[in-house]
């Protein structure tokens, strides 16, 4: 099957009502949500920037997100968001499950999440989500936000031999890939109804789906802060997003995604 990345093919597998009716695809950017906040920033809820590379793709926490052409899915969406800033973070949550659900309709295969932005299969991250928000001096609520999602089709570990422990792709569960326009509408598709029962108050499914889906519940995880690295147990998800830990003294503690980082 053709894997032509256009705004057409795109559309032809849409159901969504604003997310993704206007696109536009680049051949190579730095980072599609460095250029969404540098250009794009006022575009209307629902703007999707897609690019066939990125040369400077960025993760969370400052990390690196490569993104080769050809070998995967690369796009931003702009929200104007009228959430208060503690409800902001389950954009992520959001996108997640969103990533989940069209693995599964497209591909028949069943993605784990590990909090809170990493989307695994066989124990490889093969899709990694960056959601940034802007905000005016003094203001509550953003300007816009911008929901970045990387998705690997195939990974060249011979290529990137640095992450070949870690980073791994759709192709290596399935032979059965989806065109990156089929999966790009898809993701999509799912975003759009959880999005809007955020926007209605309505996160308790949202949270169960994310849940349900978490490879670290009720798991050993190494937790790394900045102030250095500890065991815990993971235990829960908070109504906000935030991850329940159990130190080794039995002390629970909540993690926020701005500042610590997890390990199975």
């Amino acid at each position: 099957m053709e894997d032509r990345l256009t705004a057409e093919a795109i559309t032809r597998h849409l159901h969504t009502t604003r997310l993704g009716r206007k696109l536009l695809i680049e051949p190579s950017v730095d980072s599609t949500n460095t250029q969404v906040k540098q250009r794009f920033g006022n575009e209307d809820e629902g703007f999707v920037l897609l690019a066939e590379e990125q040369t400077a793709g960025r993760g969370r926490l400052g990390r690196q997100f490569v993104s080769p052409a050809g070998s995967g899915l690369y796009m931003s969406i702009v929200l104007h968001p009228d959430l208060p800033l503690e409800r902001i973070s389950l954009l992520m949550l959001i996108s997640a499950v969103s990533i989940c659900e069209a693995l599964e309709h497209q591909c028949g295969i069943w993605p784990k999440i590990k909090w809170v932005n990493d989307v695994f299969i066989r124990g490889y991250k093969c899709a990694g989500i960056l959601t940034e928000s802007s905000f005016s001096t003094g203001g509550s609520k953003p300007d816009f936000s911008v929901v970045g999602i990387g998705v690997n089709l195939k990974f060249d570990r011979e290529a990137y031999p640095e992450l070949a422990d870690i980073a791994g792709g759709i192709w290596d569960e399935t032979h059965h890939l989806p065109t990156r326009a089929q999966l790009a509408a898809s993701i999509l598709n799912a975003f759009e109804p959880w999005y809007d029962k955020l926007l209605a108050g309505e996160s308790k499914e949202l949270l169960q789906a994310y849940r349900s889906r978490m490879n670290c519940l009720r798991k050993r995880i190494l937790v790394s802060s900045p102030q250095g690295q500890y065991p815990a147990t993971c235990v829960d998800l908070t109504n906000e997003g935030n991850l329940v830990i159990v130190d080794q003294n039995g002390t629970q503690t909540i993690l926020r995604a701005g500042e610590i980082s997890v390990r199975l």
